[in-house]
C-alpha cells in the first residue's frame, strides 16, 4: 500500500504527528515496537518545571536556548498542539483542564504535590486550590492494589496542611478476589454493579467523617472514566478524584486511546509490534525502512517520514558496548557523549544534569536530521519528542510539552 508519509513511534509525539499528516489528507502509517510514553506517564501534560506561568517560562527558555526543542518547534506548535491534544479528547469523553498560563499542583501517589499544566478532568477535584478549603479529604484504596497505600498518602497531606485521612476498602464479593491489578480494577469500575457497591462504601465513609471529597487511585475505568466518576459522586455525596498511580498508567492509556482514535478516524493506520531494524535511503533521501515480521523483514517506503522513537529512556537510542550511542531505527548520528565516563556528572545532582540524558539527533528549523557538521542528513525526515538533542525533559518538566509541540510542528511540515 502507498503511504503519503510513515511515522515511527507511537507515543505522543509520534500520534500528534501522524494525526497532523492525516488531517492535511495523506495516506499515514504508524510503526511502533510499543506504546509510548503514554503507558507509564502520570496522564498529565508537562510543560516546563518550576514556573508558575509555563507558557511564558518556556518563551523565556527559547530566547536562551536557541537549539532547543521548544525553539526549534516554535511556540506558536505548542499552542496548536495543546489545542489539537484537548479537542481529541474531548471527543473522546475525556477531557483535559488547565492552562499553558498557570501551574496546577495535584497529589502523587506518595501524596507530594506535583505540578503540572493540564489534567484530565477525573483529577480535577483533588487540585490544591481546592484540598486548600478547610474541608476534610478521604484517601481511600484497595488492599489487593499495594502500590497505593492510603495511610500514606494522606498523612503526608496532612503534613502539608491539608486535611485528610486515609482508609482501605473492601471489594464486594465476586470471582475478581482471586487477581487484582490497576488493569483489572479498571474493568471492574466499568461494571454498573461494582460501582455501586463501592459507591455504597464511600456513601458510609463520608458521612461519618463528612468529607467533602474522596481520592481514589487512577483505576476508575479504562475508556469510560467520566462516566465512574460521575456515578461514583451520586453514590458516595462527594467529589471523587483520581490520583495517578505507578505503571501501567490508566490515564496515560487514555490519552493513548484519545489520539489513536482520532487517528484512526481519519483514516491512519497503526502498526504495533513493528520494530524497524534498518534503513534504506540514498543522498539527503530515505526510501524506505524494514521492520520485523513473523517468518522475514518487512519493507515499508513513503516520500515522507517522522521520526518519533523516543531517546535514552523511551528505547530510541542504544547504548553500544564502548558507550557509543546509536540511533536504532534510521541510523542517525547521535549527538551526545562519546564514552561511558562522560555519560554521568560526577554529582547525582550536578546541575545541569547528565549528558547522557540530552543525548539524542540535532535538527534544524524543519526538525531535520543533522550530521555533527551540520549538514541534513535526510531532507523528507523529521524528528520528533525525546529522539532530539540538547534537553533533559524528565529533569525541565518537559516531556509532554516537546511531544506535542515536535510532533505538531512534525505533521505541519
Amino acid at each position: 500500500m502507498n503511504y503519503g508519509t510513515i511515522v515511527i513511534g507511537a507515543g505522543l509525539a509520534g500520534l500528534m504527528a501522524a494525526i497532523g499528516r492525516a488531517e492535511q489528507g495523506e495516506r499515514v502509517l504508524l510503526l511502533a515496537r510499543g506504546h509510548g510514553a503514554t503507558h507509564w506517564a502520570a496522564g498529565c501534560i508537562d510543560l516546563l518545571a518550576d514556573a508558575a506561568d509555563p507558557l511564558a517560562a518556556v518563551r523565556r527558555l527559547v530566547a536562551e536556548r536557541p537549539e532547543h526543542p521548544y525553539a526549534r518547534a516554535g511556540e506558536a506548535a505548542l499552542a496548536a498542539g495543546l489545542a489539537r491534544l484537548q479537542a481529541a479528547c474531548a471527543a473522546a469523553g475525556y477531557p483535559l483542564v488547565g492552562s499553558a498560563r498557570h501551574t496546577l499542583h495535584i497529589p502523587t501517589a506518595l501524596g507530594a504535590l506535583r505540578p503540572t499544566a493540564l489534567v484530565p478532568v477525573t483529577m480535577a477535584a483533588g487540585e490544591a486550590r481546592q484540598l486548600a478549603d478547610g474541608r476534610p479529604t478521604l484517601i481511600a484504596g484497595f488492599h489487593e492494589l499495594r502500590d497505593f497505600f492510603p495511610p500514606l498518602v494522606a498523612a503526608n497531606l496532612r503534613a502539608q496542611g491539608f486535611p485528610a485521612d486515609g482508609i482501605t476498602l473492601q471489594l464486594p464479593p465476586g470471582e475478581w478476589r482471586h487477581a487484582v491489578d490497576a488493569l483489572a480494577l479498571a474493568r471492574l469500575f466499568e461494571q454498573t454493579p461494582f460501582r455501586a457497591a463501592l459507591g455504597r462504601q464511600l456513601a458510609v465513609e463520608v458521612r461519618r467523617g463528612g468529607y467533602a471529597r474522596v481520592g481514589l487511585p487512577a483505576v476508575l475505568g479504562l475508556r469510560d472514566a467520566v462516566t465512574v466518576v460521575r456515578e461514583l459522586q451520586a453514590h458516595a455525596g462527594a467529589l471523587i478524584f483520581e490520583i495517578p498511580t505507578l505503571p501501567p498508567s490508566l490515564p496515560g492509556i487514555r490519552l493513548y486511546h484519545a489520539l489513536e482514535d482520532a487517528l484512526l478516524r481519519l483514516g491512519g493506520q497503526l502498526q504495533i509490534g513493528s520494530l524497524v531494524l534498518r534503513a534504506e535511503g540514498a543522498d539527503t533521501t530515505l526510501a524506505a525502512v524494514y521492520s520485523e515480521a513473523a517468518a522475514r523483514e518487512q519493507r515499508h517506503h513513503a516520500p515522507r517520514w517522522v521520526l518519533a522513537t523516543g531517546g535514552i529512556a523511551g528505547g530510541g537510542l542504544r547504548a553500544m558496548p564502548t558507550g557509543e550511542l546509536h540511533e536504532t531505527a534510521l541510523g542517525l548520528p547521535v549527538r551526545g557523549p562519546a564514552g561511558h565516563a562522560d555519560w554521568f556528572a560526577r554529582r547525582f545532582l550536578a546541575e545541569p544534569g547528565h549528558a547522557v540524558f540530552r543525548a539524542g539527533i540535532a535538527v534544524d528549523g524543519q526538525l531535520r536530521p543533522l550530521d555533527a557538521a551540520g549538514r541534513v542528513v535526510y531532507a523528507n525526515v523529521a524528528v520528533a519528542g525525546g529522539a532530539i538533542a540538547g534537553y533533559d525533559p524528565i529533569r525541565e518538566g518537559c516531556l509532554e510539552g516537546v511531544a506535542i509541540a515536535t510532533g505538531y510542528a512534525a505533521g505541519a511540515q
